[in-house]
């Protein structure tokens, strides 16, 4: 459910159920959770079909939402955060509600993601994308991703903040479409 600042939680008092889904988006290295979303998010005609109390509660508080704004008079399309889940508000450790995408996404294949996601605000593209992200004073993560686009102007998507990425290439970097 939608708390305080515009962030799910994974508290919700009724039964959480996933509509059925016309096929698995499944990618060998996608995360459990992250496909669980993803098979949700596709399962949805337009923005009005999402309800978090359709989620699993465990799952919202990975949950993000981007508005679309198309540029005018050759601007480009900004991705404003609208809603994120609660464990992506404590792992960023920043208000992002209102920040366009560009303003804090960052490192050597930050131009790669944020290209992905306007693939997927343009081009209405499902995508899923990993790589290795050092945040502010941590030792470098994966984080890892699912980008459904959703009528009207929105993306509706998973990220994982996740795992120690060790001694991996500090710019990997993968993406598939869904």
């Amino acid at each position: 459910m939608r708390g305080a600042q515009g962030r799910w939680s994974g508290r919700s008092t009724g039964e959480s159920s996933f509509p059925a889904s016309p096929k698995r988006l499944i990618l060998p290295k996608m995360d459990v959770r992250l496909q669980r979303l993803a098979d949700f998010f596709v399962g949805c005609r337009s923005a009005a079909d999402v309800n978090p109390r359709n989620i699993d509660a465990t799952l919202l508080p990975y949950i993000y939402v981007l508005d679309v704004e198309s540029g005018t008079a050759g601007a480009p399309t900004r991705l404003r955060v609208r809603l994120i889940g609660t464990a992506l508000s404590a792992a960023f450790a920043r208000p992002l509600i209102g920040l366009d995408l560009d303003d804090f996404v960052h490192g050597p294949r930050a131009s790669d993601v944020v290209t992905g996601f306007h693939n997927c605000a343009e081009k209405n593209e499902k995508i899923w994308m990993r790589q290795v992200v050092r945040i502010k004073d941590r030792a470098p993560r994966f984080v890892e991703g699912v980008a459904i686009p959703l009528a009207p102007a929105r993306i509706y998507g998973g990220l994982l903040v996740g795992e120690f990425a060790g001694d991996s290439e500090a710019t990997a970097f993968e993406r598939n479409s869904l």
